[in-house]
């Protein structure tokens, strides 16, 4: 059974804006067409340098209002890439992490263009404080006018800036692009390389190049979206249009001719880190080893990334109730099921001490939820092959089911350390420690100091640990040690991906040698610069469970609610929201 987006006003309007005029395709990147395609960027570049804000914030609506036009298209489309019997929950996770983030962040960018047209700057959603070791902690969700309150109910994001920003130099850090006259701006044309787990990712990805950077952009799509191009050149017609997008596809020889192109100025990667060294530095070998101890890039362009990790998910012992702990082990047994577990942040690393009493329960009910669950077809090129390396298990045809692999020796060289496994594995690894205390300073230098990336960590954190201010205090000071440019609090951090005013990135210490999770932070619709950790924080239990969790008896017709909510917000979408929860 499908389903349509209710109450789909949007649909009616006249169609203009939901087809490209233009024509220019290239699917082999053979010279001629590219060359023809980085000239028309070329122009459309100089004419993006310079366009006023009014015409900026014209091109985000009319994109907006194509996404309800294309979305159940998208939809039908992006689900049949990955399944082919899909279920509600599949088709739930599309509608998620497709239409929904887009429009979200559609949504909050305009509103935050407008105000810089009018006020000189975004407005915050919330009072700034300092956290507990002195960094400025910015507000960024709830949002106001969203219903995030009570769709989101006990929800909270906030950003820890670097050291140095303070509150009466905060509004240097925010839309600074948008400070500089628009004669400082340079023309720049920018080739991002679209990844292939997520549908939206491209999407933003370009949006944020066009409308918060101001750069025109080749999208060059991961083969997986092929079918999805003609979608994406409706829903994204008027940039095209205008000029300052156009959008090819192919395979690895296309996308190594785009990048080294000289007409590219830049190059935006979202995906794996293998394929971010091979453009810095080259194949590996005895010259990409060269290029590094040299400091010698093969390409000298900017070249930001968005890349993998391997996520931990702490549990803090303490005191839980019965409902908390079950709910806890479906929170974490749903970060690995959903998408298959080809998700950056899915969680790879289950962190426990050995001394809880609740570890033996926890666990096991946390492999007792991935295993009732659906297995899902492995869609993601070599999914199959890792699934079978990191669990030992041999999948049965083409079927994967969620597994985990228990009390893995935090001492050994384990692959799962060292490696995103990007498929549907998680491992559990137990810490010896003589008291909680200890517990959670050992788990933040296991975190830090032996599993790779910086991307994001997701915490499970009892109640009496957060009661007082001095309680408070210390578990902030403990989260800011966590060189994670994500952190969740009780709720799984993926979910700020679709809310998109939280800054989406790796923590900023990161260089061109090792550059680990990446070193750019995108959506972050207030547009901060100076970011150092976004901490998403959410209640133990939620009533109703989150859709994406396997128990969620009616996921679908809630995640195309949650859409009519972000495309129309009101008190008559809320409603519907409502009851289909």
């Amino acid at each position: 059974m499908t389903f349509e987006p209710t109450g789909n006003a949007l649909s009616l309007q006249p169609p203009v804006l939901c087809e490209s005029t233009n024509t220019t395709t290239v699917e082999s990147g053979d010279a001629l067409s590219l060359g023809v395609l980085l000239e028309e960027l070329a122009a459309g570049s100089e004419q993006l340098a310079m366009i006023p804000l009014s015409e900026r914030i014209r091109l985000v609506e009319a994109v907006r209002k194509n996404v309800v036009r294309v979305s159940r298209e998208w939809v039908d489309c992006s689900t049949a890439i990955k399944q082919k019997e899909p279920t509600d929950h599949i088709r739930s996770e599309e509608v998620l992490s497709g239409p929904v983030a887009t429009a979200r962040y559609l949504l909050l960018l305009g509103r935050t263009l407008r105000e810089i047209n009018t006020t000189g700057g975004p407005r915050l959603p919330g009072r700034i404080c300092r956290g507990a070791d002195g960094r400025l902690l910015v507000p960024v969700m709830p949002v106001s006018g969203l219903f995030d309150r009570l769709a989101f109910m006990g929800f909270r994001a906030r950003v820890r800036m670097r050291a140095g920003i303070s509150p009466s130099t905060l509004a240097e850090h925010t839309a600074g692009r948008f400070r500089r006259s628009q004669s400082a701006r340079s023309p720049r044309v920018t080739v991002v390389l679209g990844a292939g787990n997520i549908s939206s990712v491209p999407i933003l990805d370009v949006c944020d190049r066009i409308f918060a950077r101001s750069e025109a952009v080749l999208l060059k799509l991961h083969p997986l979206h092929r079918p999805l191009k003609p979608i994406f050149k409706r829903l994204l017609a008027p940039l095209i249009d205008y000029g300052c997008l156009r959008i090819i596809s192919g395979d690895a020889e296309t996308g190594s001719r785009v990048v080294t192109h000289p007409s590219v100025d830049a190059i935006h990667i979202t995906g794996g880190v293998e394929t971010h060294d091979a453009i810095v530095w080259g194949p590996p070998g005895p010259e990409s080893d060269e290029r590094r101890r040299f400091n010698q890039p093969l390409l000298e362009k900017t070249i930001s990334a968005e890349l993998g990790n391997v996520s931990p998910w702490i549990i803090i012992p303490g005191r839980f109730t019965k409902g908390q702990l079950e709910y806890q082990a479906e929170n974490v047994a749903s970060s690995v099921i959903n998408n298959a577990g080809c998700n950056c942040v899915a969680t790879r690393v289950l962190v426990t001490w050995r001394g809880w009493q609740h570890r033996e329960h926890f666990v096991d009910r946390v492999a007792e939820v991935l295993k009732q669950a659906e297995p899902r077809d492995a869609w993601y090129p070599g999914a199959t092959e890792r699934f079978a390396d990191f669990s030992g298990q041999n999948p049965d045809g083409d079927r994967l089911r969620a597994t985990m692999m228990r009390d893995i020796d935090p001492g050994s060289d384990s692959p799962f350390f060292t490696r995103e496994p990007f498929t549907c594995v998680l491992a559990e690894v137990g810490l010896e420690a003589a008291t909680p205390e200890e517990f959670c300073l050992r788990a933040a230098d296991f975190c830090n100091n032996t599993l790779w990336g910086t991307l994001s960590a997701t915490l499970t954190i009892p109640s009496s640990l957060r009661r007082g201010h001095a309680a408070r205090d210390r578990l902030d000071r403990w989260v800011a040690t966590l060189r994670y440019g994500m952190v969740g609090i009780n709720q799984w951090v993926g979910l700020s991906y679709i809310l998109a005013s939280p800054p989406w990135g790796g923590h900023p210490d990161s260089s061109r040698d090792d550059v680990q999770s990446g070193n750019a932070r995108v959506h972050n619709t207030f547009l901060l610069d100076g970011v150092d950790q976004v901490v998403f924080d959410g209640p133990l239990t939620t009533f109703p469970r989150p859709s994406w969790f396997p128990s969620h008896r009616n996921p679908e017709p809630l995640s195309w609610a949650l859409l009519d909510l972000c495309a129309r917000p009101g008190w008559k979408a809320l409603w519907r929201l409502i009851r289909c929860a």
